[in-house]
């Protein structure tokens, strides 16, 4: 199986499909995806809309191709990286590190995948949502091989949801190039999340 390539990794016959689908995902996630036109992502690709068009059908097109790219990216040999590593507390770390790391390179496209999936059509939609809950499989299963006791279902949701919104939150305000380093900020949720764990966990008991 070929592994997937991260979304700056693509081959040099695709850039141009990335530089549109880039100079799109940062008009998106700054004016919303209605609001931007493809004049404005063309002028922003620097090429005319008609040569962007040959490249897409329409802007929902690349919408679809800019969010499956990134997640493909957050995606990409995770379930490989964690299998490499047996301490499970290792293992929680890596998927946070992963987490804000591939945010903090990516901040537009992120943004534009927390924020502008919705307006893709339903068959589309679907698709980004089948990707997102096997990452959402990757970090339940990291955070019950976590747990030194059983988790139920439904508390297990509810850490996992928890964790994400930890790192995806940091979308509005986290300045990948501010005083905190990313893996700063990692280890600091990391320590938040593991600190409040145990407590969770023993007042199920």
């Amino acid at each position: 199986m070929t592994p997937k390539r991260a979304f700056n990794e693509q081959p040099k016959s695709d850039k141009k499909v990335l530089s549109i689908a880039t100079a799109a995902a940062k008009l998106f996630s700054s004016k919303g995806y209605v609001e931007t036109s493809g004049e404005e992502i063309a002028a922003s690709a620097k090429m005319s809309k008609s040569a962007m068009y040959y490249y897409f059908s329409n802007k929902s097109d690349i919408l679809y191709f800019a969010v499956s790219t990134f997640i493909d990216t957050v995606l990409n040999n995770v379930r490989e990286d964690l299998e490499g590593i047996e301490d499970p507390a290792e293992r929680l770390k890596l998927i946070i590190f992963r987490h804000i790391r591939t945010y903090a390179e990516h901040v537009y496209l992120a943004k534009t995948l927390l924020n502008e999936v919705h307006n893709l059509p339903s068959a589309n939609r679907k698709k980004i949502q089948a990707k997102e809950k096997q990452y959402f499989s990757v970090i339940s299963e990291t955070i019950s091989s976590y747990s030194e006791s059983q988790i139920d279902k439904d508390r297990l949701t509810a850490l996992t949801f928890n964790l994400l919104g930890m790192c995806n939150w940091i979308y509005s305000w986290y300045n990948p190039k501010g005083a905190m380093s990313g893996e700063d900020l990692a280890q600091m949720i990391f320590d938040i999340f593991t600190g409040s764990f145990w407590k969770i966990n023993q007042a199920k008991d």
